[in-house]
């Protein structure tokens, strides 16, 4: 059986999935979910595609109609989330993106925070879905392996012994580069245009900027990344 109406019951579910599921595209991705612990709902395959994984075969116009992608690859998974979980004692380092908007910014900073060994990242106002199918390739897959929170964390951090550091271009601010952070710290990243609000920088405990030479400033993610590498070996006691 082949589904091939865009009124299939099925169809419907992969257009507008609820907030408890989500779609992944791509054998590569999905296997990658399947590896850290997200439970599959439902499997879609195009006919070429029969073989690499069991599931409901659809026409290749049905993969079209339901990927975000220009050139969809013809195998369409529905997970289930998982249930967030707070816990920030154990934790070492956290990246917290106050409003960071574009999808594919929240995807390469999750893909930095893996790369160089941050443990988890804390969304603050956002309206991003870090499980949207651009956040997911972005993030290569990283999204699957980094814990990702949303909500007003900041005070809960503090409280968990963190000291919080706000990226700003200020007098009080000090150089990324001479700056040895505490054992336990949480980075704020902002808004792509505005950058960080009053609200947050009035909870961080101390600035730093990245020093740069032309340009007036850097792409959120760039930044993110560069500020993941830095620390190092300087994170220590403070």
């Amino acid at each position: 059986m082949i589904i091939t109406s865009r009124q299939n019951p099925i169809i419907k579910q992969f257009r507008s999935c609820d907030r408890d599921c989500f779609v992944v595209e791509g054998e590569k991705l999905v296997n990658e979910a399947i590896e850290a612990g997200f439970e599959p709902v439902r499997v879609l395959v195009t006919q070429k595609n029969i073989g690499k994984l069991s599931g409901v075969v659809i026409t290749d116009e049905l993969s079209e109609y339901i990927s975000d992608t220009k050139t969809p690859q013809g195998i369409h998974v529905l997970f289930r989330r998982k249930a967030q979980q707070y816990g920030f004692h154990p934790l070492r380092r956290v990246i917290v993106l106050d409003n960071v908007q574009d999808p594919g910014n929240v995807g390469a900073i999750l893909r930095s925070c893996e790369a160089f060994g941050w443990d988890c990242v804390i969304l603050f106002g956002s309206g991003v879905d870090v499980f949207s199918g651009k956040v997911i390739r972005a993030s290569a897959g990283s999204v699957f392996r980094v814990p990702v929170y949303n909500g007003d964390a900041v005070s809960d951090l503090k409280e968990a012994g963190f000291t919080i550091y706000a990226t700003v271009l200020d007098e009080e601010a000090q150089p990324l580069n001479k700056t040895v952070f505490a054992e336990k710290s949480a980075v704020v990243i902002g808004n792509e245009g505005r950058g960080i609000s009053k609200e947050v920088i009035s909870l961080c405990d101390k600035k730093i900027y990245i020093p740069i030479k032309g340009a007036e400033s850097l792409n959120a993610a760039v930044a993110a990344g560069i500020i993941c590498y830095e620390p190092g070996e300087k994170l220590c006691q403070s």
